[in-house]
């Protein structure tokens, strides 16, 4: 894609193509040109302008912009495939919560939720950092001190810029905050009522609904 832009078939304010048409062009999936649209715009190439596409920002570029980016592709992983792991993993994490959480632990994560809607009021979303505490806790829930640490990893990998990039479009999108704390909201109550197959089927929805919004523009 670089190669596309430094040859000038795209110039400075072009609007790249929708990714659905970028990536039947280059021969790649849908999440790797979200992907790269993302880390192109992380170091200034590329500008998201709210409502109205992807454009080039700037057309210079050199060898430090190229190192730039490929420090970001090697050291960060694919969001779209921590999503993909998160789908596979959480929904068995909350089954296990459902089964074996106390009166503390629910009160924790209602706690926590309750801080959730309370920053989404002052600041019109909920942090990353909050939405993972709710997460983690549940994986506390679980008793399971193995699960706790692994879900420790995944949600450290979602710190990382090129996440941070792509759920800041997500977030964006008209009542994605009030659905996915209907979802946190369902989930909790699955797990106050000992609902093991309704808390793994709405985490389970929860996720793929997050991948389809990844793959939306």
């Amino acid at each position: 894609m670089l190669d596309i832009i430094k040859k000038g078939v795209f110039k400075v304010n072009d609007r790249l193509p929708p990714e659905r048409l970028m990536a039947k062009k280059l021969g790649v999936s849908r999440p790797s040109v979200r992907e790269a649209y993302s880390a192109l715009e992380i170091v200034g190439i590329l500008e998201s302008r709210a409502g109205s596409g992807t454009y080039v920002k700037s057309s210079n570029i050199d060898n430090f912009f190229r190192r730039k980016i490929r420090d970001i592709s090697s050291k960060e992983e694919s969001p779209y495939e921590i999503i993909e792991v998160r789908k596979i993993i959480e929904p068995e994490v909350v089954s296990i919560a459902a089964k074996n959480s106390t009166k503390e632990d629910i009160n924790e994560i209602e706690e926590i939720l309750e801080k959730m809607k309370s920053e989404m009021k002052d600041c019109e979303s909920y942090t990353l950092k909050t939405d993972a505490l709710f997460h983690l806790r549940i994986a506390k829930a679980s008793g399971n001190a193995v699960l706790l640490d692994v879900m420790k990893y995944i949600l450290d990998l979602s710190k990382e810029r090129l996440w941070e990039t792509i759920r800041a479009e997500i977030v964006k999108k008209p009542g994605h905050l009030e659905r996915d704390i209907k979802y946190h909201e369902s989930i909790l109550s699955c797990i106050k009522n000992k609902d093991v197959k309704h808390a793994k089927s709405i985490m389970k929805r929860h996720f793929s609904d997050i991948q389809k919004e990844i793959l939306q523009k």
